[in-house]
């Protein structure tokens, strides 16, 4: 039987992140499952009308927007649109963090007579006046969904706004799709890397390059290699505003580290990953709260550097099982571990081994599909 699916995020394709790329594989299990799918979003720069788009076959609309204040995109029509769209649904499902998304299902709550899905993906760690509004419109949706996902055990546990909540959830976790990760190592790649970055190797960092992420730590650590004469290569690819400290550390270290500042293609981001010793994995704080480049890496066979964040990064990739994990913001142990990986003090090969095994048992593409797909079939018995 087809269901009216309407689906709800912040973001959506082509802005990218972790929550983006899960959100897009919701679209696609729902729609190949035979559902009717309508993603509802906000535009992410200032955009004075709303749009209507398709989007690898789904049906998009991006709600027109005044912009981004403290990373929460100002949408007057996005209540217009999710009102009008939630009424003529069966199912509504809105993903977390979202102000919006909380408040509009808050306020409509009584005119909706659609099955309700919340997706809970991370808490909030910067906004501390804000969230003490936001999170009680989070709150009070999580009580009364019919189903709540999250994505790992330690976020229900750990979560400031789940761990306040008794009542059933249900772990789905992000995935990668590894027939796709093997068709992208088939092509070849167009990134250009240093010719002794070939030869001797390299640690790899990329992503958004956000103070989260562990930018800062990473600097000092990197730093205090050099200053100690400590010979490693560091590759680093991404764009944000943390991406300053990675241009004027290529401007000093133009032999030690190499700055891409872009996002590059899969095919070329899934080589550079299977290609390096270490993928580095610094992130700081307890907003980071899954780590899906982590699959990235895991799915290529090559190990990581993680921080301990009682979140889901320590769960996908715990110590032993793909990762080697340290203190947040220890930049002497982060320095040695990243001398000690790229001098091959560390059983690098081992460690890649066992976080493919746990990737291929817990977050291939299909298995969470499979997952996701019971998950909407329970919401039908029920």
């Amino acid at each position: 039987m087809t269901s009216k699916v309407l689906l709800v995020n912040k973001f959506y394709a082509p802005t990218t992140g972790g929550i983006e790329t899960a959100v897009n594989q919701y679209a696609h299990w729902y729609q190949e499952a035979g559902n009717d799918v309508t993603v509802l979003c906000c535009a992410s720069e200032r955009e004075l009308s709303s749009r209507y788009e398709s989007v690898e076959g789904i049906r998009l609309i991006r709600s027109a927007s005044l912009g981004n204040l403290l990373s929460v995109p100002i949408s007057f029509a996005f209540f217009w649109h999710f009102l009008r769209l939630a009424l003529k649904a069966d199912i509504v499902h809105i993903n977390l963090q979202f102000p919006a998304a909380s408040l509009a299902l808050c306020l409509f709550a009584k005119l909706i007579r659609a099955r309700t899905i919340v997706s809970y993906h991370c808490d909030v760690y910067r906004q501390r006046n804000l969230k003490r509004l936001t999170y009680f419109f989070d709150r009070h949706s999580i009580r009364n969904a019919d189903i709540v996902i999250t994505g790992s055990p330690a976020l229900r546990q750990h979560s400031e706004v789940l761990g306040t909540i008794q009542r059933s959830m249900q772990t789905l976790p992000y995935s990668v799709d590894e027939r796709y990760v093997r068709k992208c190592l088939e092509e070849l790649p167009k990134v250009s890397i240093p010719e002794h970055f070939r030869q001797e190797g390299y640690l790899l960092f990329f992503g958004r390059l956000v103070t989260y992420k562990g930018t800062e730590s990473l600097e000092r650590a990197f730093r205090r290699l050099m200053a100690e004469g400590k010979e490693v290569n560091l590759l680093v690819f991404g764009i944000g505003p943390e991406e300053h400290r990675f241009r004027q550390l290529a401007r000093e270290f133009p032999q030690r580290l190499h700055f891409v500042n872009a996002f590059v293609s899969d095919v070329d981001k899934y080589h550079l990953i299977r290609n390096c010793k270490v993928f580095l994995f610094p992130s700081v704080y307890y907003s980071e709260a899954f780590g899906i480049t982590q699959l990235d890496a895991m799915a290529c066979g090559r190990p990581i550097i993680n921080c301990w964040l009682e979140t889901g990064v320590n769960w996908v990739a715990p110590q032993g099982e793909g990762a080697f994990t340290l203190n947040p913001e220890d930049d002497a142990a982060l320095a040695k571990l990243m001398h000690s990986a790229f001098t091959g003090r560390l059983d690098l090969e081992e460690a890649g081994m066992r976080g493919h095994q746990r990737f291929l048992e817990l977050f291939s593409e299909d298995r969470v599909r499979e997952q996701f797909g019971q998950i909407i079939a329970s919401l039908a018995r029920n």
